[in-house]
C-alpha cells in the first residue's frame, strides 16, 4: 500500500495498466459492451440531486492488450450515436488515462473523455435487450 497525503493507494484495488500508461497523452482502446445504469449527480446549491445515464464496458484493452476488466463512462453523444448495443458489441475509442477518489480515500484509475468512439463489430446474438438510441435526449434511457 503506498500513501498519497491522506489518499491511500491499494495495490489490489488500483487499475496498474492504466496507471503505468499515464495521463499525458490519449490512447486508442477497444472493450465490449456490458450494460448501462446511471448514477445520482450531486451539485452543490440544488435543492435536488439529479440522475446521469452511465455505460459500462468490459474487456478494455490497448493493442489487444488487457488493462482493465471493466470501466464506467458517463452516456456521451459519442455513445448514443452508435445507436442500439447488444452485450460483446466491440467498440473502439480514444481517451486519456486519468485518477480519482473512491470511497474511503482510495485513488483509482479511469478514462476520461472518449472521441472517435466507432462500433468495430457486432455480436448478432440476442441475449440482451438493446440499449434505446438516446441522441434526441440524454434521460430517454432513465426512463
Amino acid at each position: 500500500m503506498k500513501a498519497w497525503g491522506k489518499m491511500t493507494i491499494h495495490d489490489s484495488n488500483v487499475r496498474e495498466k492504466l496507471l503505468q500508461l499515464g495521463s499525458q497523452k490519449r490512447y486508442n482502446f477497444t472493450a465490449e459492451y456490458a450494460r448501462c445504469g446511471y448514477k445520482v449527480t450531486y451539485r452543490r446549491g440544488l435543492d435536488r440531486d439529479k440522475l446521469a445515464s452511465t455505460i459500462m464496458f468490459k474487456n478494455v484493452k490497448i493493442n489487444n492488450n488487457l488493462v482493465t476488466d471493466h470501466l464506467w463512462f458517463n452516456y456521451t453523444k459519442g455513445f448514443a450515436e452508435l445507436g442500439k448495443l447488444i452485450v460483446g458489441d466491440v467498440i473502439s475509442f480514444n481517451a486519456r488515462v486519468a485518477s480519482y477518489e473512491k470511497l474511503g480515500h482510495k485513488i483509482d484509475y479511469k478514462l476520461e473523455r472518449p472521441t472517435k468512439v466507432k462500433l468495430v463489430s457486432h455480436k448478432n446474438g440476442k441475449d440482451a435487450l438493446p440499449i434505446p438510441n438516446t441522441t434526441k435526449g440524454k434521460n430517454e434511457l432513465l426512463g
